[in-house]
């Protein structure tokens, strides 16, 4: 068997590939980079809402009238807002929480009555378009959740 013979390599040829990997590579892994911070941002968003949802849901489903639920509910929104805004400029504060909550026909806290509570955030998230150009697009988190008010609830 024959041995095949010993190739010369120019000392200034050393690390090429790896110059090659990066200069190809890199244009490829910003936009990816990117992308994913900006779908985290959106996820974390809607994790959010969806916790404060279930937590202003039970608040309210455990309220003894009507006005004391809503009051509740913006206590809690406007409590995360201000913890979440704390640090910032007010430049830099983030938008406020809409809610709807609805009923069955039985009426809002009545004992066994099932209330749905919908919650909206509006955000801005920077995007690229494909020129690498940044834009702010502005996003829409929502949660809907729906509970029962306790049946051995005293009715008063």
């Amino acid at each position: 068997m024959k041995a095949l013979p010993y190739v010369n390599r120019k000392k200034d040829e050393q690390g090429s590939a790896i110059a090659e990997f990066v200069l190809i590579a890199t244009p490829l892994f910003i936009p990816a980079l990117i992308f994913f911070s900006s779908m985290q941002q959106s996820a974390k968003e809607e994790m959010t809402v969806s916790t404060l949802a279930r937590q202003s849901l039970r608040a309210f489903i455990t309220a003894d009238d009507l006005s004391q639920g809503h009051q509740r509910i913006r206590f809690i929104l406007n409590q995360y807002r201000e913890l979440e805004n704390q640090g910032r400029s007010s430049d830099d504060e983030r938008s406020g929480f809409t809610y709807n909550i609805s009923c069955q026909s039985q009426g809002c806290l009545k004992p066994g009555s099932l209330v749905e509570l919908s919650l909206y955030r509006s955000f801005e998230i920077e995007v690229y378009d494909s020129d690498q150009m940044a834009r702010v697009e502005n996003r829409k988190a929502a949660a809907v959740v729906r509970g029962y008010v306790d049946k051995w609830r005293d009715e008063s």
